[in-house]
């Protein structure tokens, strides 16, 4: 998998390995836009919430978002890539206490697998998320993993104890709290990637996946406004960064930076993406790629003159008219505007282009969603108390299975549903249910 969201060869990715970079958050991202295509969803911000790291991509006008560098540490990449966020916000992020403000903070270093959460009993002792939602009642302690891994309450509350009595709050209330705070820290990398960028996150659907996003995704969705959340095929939700790799056609990225000025020179901008194009046609023919399965994208980064930053315009195919040329300041002009805001174009102050990319595709055979038929079971398994917020006190509450939870069968928060590598939370205020491809379809603020 590469960061621009395609595949390569073994061998590809072995001679450029830099491509890679990323490259597990990207392939959520792309089953994100396979499921997108199917459901007919233009505009999803696609969360991930794993054990160590929350990410977030979106796709919008059912293109997801892309982005020419990327900065790790004090690394800055200039590479073709899908432009995904991440903060130190996960299922394993360690509660800590500030000692210069004395404030609760979560994250972002993180227990991760080894030792991990205090409750895995593997010689972790610091709390963690995971383990404030065992003290909760979000998380079965005799079913997690399916009831392959039994997690130690007593644990949990001996870890996040320490917390509290720092600052004097209950046991129940430092979790409660270190949910929330972590909440809002994946809401905030959400607005940052929609809101910052001149876009509505209520014109999104979330989509939550990973081992974590279906338990955290109603809060953090509401924090935006957003009124519906999917759980890409239940329990498939924990693994869906691999079916994202599985769903990703192989592809290719090619790029010459040269400086041209508008009015730009058809004959050249001819001359320079037939040279690239002739590039992905070799590369793809060497994957084993049949020539009607062969796709070429292009793109222009263009900006106005004496600006840094540059906007990636798609760029049309054939061979171009000096009247494609002209269009294309337009086309660049109505983006820049999309970004920035209406009026924010400037044509005078002149406008170039820096770098001209082919993107070459090569189709490959996707998996396909199938309708899940199942008759209506009752999947309500019992009750335990839960805490919620919202009520600020412990509420009996119905657990579900997921396993036997029928398609037409609509479920009211809050709720519990408990899935082999995933547990799904319905707060108060929030309904869900099933659709047909086994998606579990959450509406906010909804009766």
């Amino acid at each position: 998998m590469q960061a621009a969201g395609g595949v390569a060869t073994a061998y590809e990715a072995a001679q450029k390995p830099v491509f890679t970079i990323g490259s597990g958050p990207v392939g959520g991202v792309i089953g994100s836009k396979f499921l997108a295509d199917t459901l007919g969803h233009k505009n999803v911000i696609a969360s991930d919430v794993g054990g160590t790291s929350f990410d977030v991509g979106l796709i919008h006008d059912g293109q997801p978002l892309t982005s020419a560098e990327t900065i790790i540490h004090q690394y800055t990449f200039f590479m073709p890539q899908l432009d995904i966020q991440s903060i130190g916000s996960g299922g394993g992020s360690i509660i800590w206490i500030d000692e210069m403000s004395g404030t609760m903070k979560v994250g972002p270093n993180s227990a991760g697998a080894d030792p991990g959460p205090a409750c895995y009993n593997r010689g972790g002792t610091e709390p963690t998320i995971t383990d404030a939602n065992l003290i909760l009642g979000y998380l079965n302690p005799d079913n997690f993993l399916g009831g392959k891994f039994a997690l130690d309450k007593n644990s949990s509350l001996q870890a996040m104890r320490k917390v509290a009595d720092r600052l004097r709050m209950s046991v129940v209330e430092a979790a409660s709290g270190a949910v929330q705070i972590v909440e809002f820290h994946m809401a905030d990398l959400m607005r940052q990637m929609t809101v910052q960028r001149g876009l509505d996150p209520r014109d999104f659907i979330v989509y939550a996946y990973g081992g974590g996003g279906p338990a955290h995704a109603v809060s953090y969705s509401q924090e935006l406004g957003c009124k519906t959340v999917v759980v890409p095929l239940g329990s498939v939700a924990s693994t869906w960064s691999a079916l994202g790799v599985q769903s990703a056609d192989v592809l290719h990225v090619y790029e010459k930076a040269e400086l041209l000025i508008a009015p730009f020179d058809a004959q050249r901008l001819n001359t320079i993406f037939a040279e690239l194009e002739e590039k992905g046609k070799g590369q793809l023919r060497e994957d084993g790629i049949t020539e009607d399965a062969m796709q070429f994208h292009r793109s222009a980064d263009m900006k106005f003159r004496l600006q840094i930053h540059r906007v990636e315009v798609p760029v049309p195919s054939g061979t171009l008219t000096a009247q494609d040329a002209e269009t294309l300041l337009q086309t660049f002009a109505d983006k820049y505007e999309a970004l920035y805001g209406k009026g924010s174009a400037f044509k005078e102050a002149g406008v170039e282009i820096g770098v001209l990319r082919v993107t070459a595709v090569g189709k490959i055979p996707r998996p396909r969603l199938a309708y899940q038929v199942q008759e209506t079971a009752d999947a309500v398994v019992g009750s335990r108390d839960v805490y919620w917020r919202e009520m600020q006190r412990f509420v009996a509450t119905p657990i579900y299975t997921g396993a036997t939870l029928a398609a037409p069968s609509r479920v009211e928060g809050p709720v519990v549903i408990e899935m082999p590598e995933t547990t799904i939370i319905l707060r108060p205020g929030s309904n869900g249910q099933l659709d047909e491809y086994g998606n579990f379809v959450i509406k906010l603020g909804e009766t």
